[in-house]
């Protein structure tokens, strides 16, 4: 048992859903502090049981499952992973599998012509996120068992009417498996996944600690040394659509840290530690299932393999 999470689950503090403005851009440090200071949303005062019962949605969730992994291998698209501080790094990106049988992520030097495979181990990135579009398998039948969901009722993204759904592992928390500790924002409408944001386990409870903190005000009057915390969310969007179905536009990596108490009376100070941006576009679809099709899927519930994979470090 994670004694955090627990005490978070009982204090109401996991559902904090960032509100990420649209555009390009990333959020600046400040624009994190805000939300993380931010009070929980509550759910829908008038939302009635059945509107709050999670279970028909991740019925639909799995057909969205096996539609990614039927299309994952039909595009490519131009990939530009903007590292602050660093550079600027641009290729050719398409799925692949493995020699293990699972998607991977393949990339080739844009505007190349060998179709030689790249490493981004020689980017030297502080982060980046593999498989940005795999988010839909953590909802899979076979995931069930390994996350908690929680319907958090309705809110909007990418300027669509949305329901919330926070996933959070059960212990033992498995590599690869159920790693992720987040929220999706879920099209009301078509089941297709708007937006993610999660966090890894470790940077989860640094977060619930840090708003802990921010609580207690006791502790802050009392002159509590300085604790510092260092926060790290990813945020994946899905605003490119094709014949309904919708795939990644960009994933914002973010670190931040936090000194709590901040000085001169403020209640805690925030310093960006880096910012990664990875940007997908010029989709290319070899072949795309029709509308028809897709709608026809997600009215099953079949069950499939695979998620996002963590966060990657450059290599040593």
């Amino acid at each position: 048992m994670r004694t955090l999470r627990s005490l978070a689950v009982a204090a109401a503090l996991v559902s904090l859903p960032v509100a990420v403005p649209g555009g390009s851009g990333g959020r600046d440090a400040a624009g994190l502090a805000s939300a993380l200071q931010a009070g929980d949303p509550e759910p829908a005062a008038d939302a009635n049981r059945e509107d709050l019962d999670v279970g028909p949605l991740l019925n639909r969730l799995a057909g969205l499952a096996l539609l990614y992994s039927d299309t994952a291998l039909r595009f490519s698209c131009h990939e530009t992973i903007t590292d602050d501080p660093g550079g600027t790094h641009r290729f050719e990106y398409i799925y692949i599998f493995g020699k293990d049988g699972k998607f991977r992520d393949y990339r080739t030097r844009a505007g190349g012509r060998s179709g030689r495979e790249v490493s981004l181990d020689d980017a030297h990135l502080h982060r980046w996120l593999g498989q940005a579009y795999s988010w839909a398998f953590l909802f899979g039948r076979k995931r069930w068992g390994r996350f908690h969901y929680e319907l958090q009722g309705d809110d909007t993204a990418l300027d669509r009417p949305a329901l919330r759904l926070r996933f959070e592992p059960i212990d033992p928390i498995e590599k690869d498996v159920n790693d992720w500790n987040g929220t999706a924002w879920i099209d009301r409408e078509t089941s297709q996944i708007l937006r993610v944001e999660a966090f890894t386990p470790d940077d989860f409870d640094r977060r619930v600690s840090f708003k802990a903190l921010l609580a207690d005000d006791g502790a802050l009057n009392r002159g509590l040394v300085p604790h510092a915390f260092s926060i790290e969310s990813v945020i994946t969007e899905f605003a490119v659509e094709k014949n309904g179905m919708r795939f990644p536009s960009e994933v914002r990596i973010e670190r931040s840290r936090f000194t709590v108490p901040g000085r001169h009376g403020r209640p805690f100070d925030t310093a960006p530690v880096f910012r990664v941006r990875q940007a997908y576009t010029d989709y290319r679809f070899f072949s795309v299932r029709t509308a028809d099709e897709i709608r026809s899927i997600l009215s099953r519930a079949p069950a499939e393999a695979g998620q996002p994979l963590p966060l990657k470090p450059p290599a040593p």
